[in-house]
């Protein structure tokens, strides 16, 4: 219910054209030792060839985590996880993520705050870079209702996602989930060199 705000990252919806989301995702590596949590549902990028989550409004993306593994190195055992826990190592190798990375993938996300029907289509949204739950795996991240902006932001809302108690009116439209395109997307940046 958009009445509440409980803001739990981006999930996967749909891509480009109505397309159905066939769920696809991209294995890319995690450093050994990475300091962050990552949690489902945090917008990630590349650093020095490693996954790590945002860590600026201007950081360029290149998808949406949604788990890992890694080789335990206590038990040995590979280890899946909806969540990388801060300063793991595999025993062989490195962790793995797996990413939604495709730019045209739209995410179901919840806004910090109310938005107009004027923002869907029009406006840019930064994210709020909140802590995930180490219990539930989930991310802390949403859309930060205040950043609106024309200018180059992280998220663009398509769409209010059509599910009851979710609207933009003002009885239940305190903190919308909303459908999101990435817009500051690593795979479709353009360089200026």
């Amino acid at each position: 219910m958009s009445t509440s705000k409980a803001l739990n990252g981006f999930v996967p919806m749909r891509m480009a054209g109505s397309g159905y989301n066939t769920t696809g995702m991209t294995k890319y590596d995690i450093a050994n030792n990475t300091a962050s949590n990552i949690f489902f549902g945090d917008v990630v990028k590349t650093a020095s060839g490693f996954l790590t989550p945002i860590a600026t409004t201007t950081d360029y993306a290149v998808g949406v985590f949604m788990g890992c593994e890694y080789i335990d190195p206590t038990t040995k055992q590979l280890t899946f996880s909806r969540h990388f826990p801060a300063n793991t190592s595999s025993a062989v190798g490195v962790p793995k993520a797996m990413v939604v990375d495709d730019p045209s993938a739209s995410f179901m996300v919840q806004a910090d705050a109310s938005v107009t029907a004027g923002d869907i289509n029009g406006m840019n949204f930064a994210v709020t870079l909140g802590s995930g739950s180490t219990v539930t795996g989930n991310s802390g991240f949403g859309i930060k209702a205040a950043s609106r902006a024309t200018t180059h932001l992280l998220a663009r809302p398509i769409a209010v996602v059509d599910e009851p108690g979710n609207s933009l009116s003002a009885t239940d439209g305190a903190f919308p989930k909303l459908e999101v395109k990435i817009v500051q997307h690593a795979l479709t940046r353009v360089s200026s060199a």
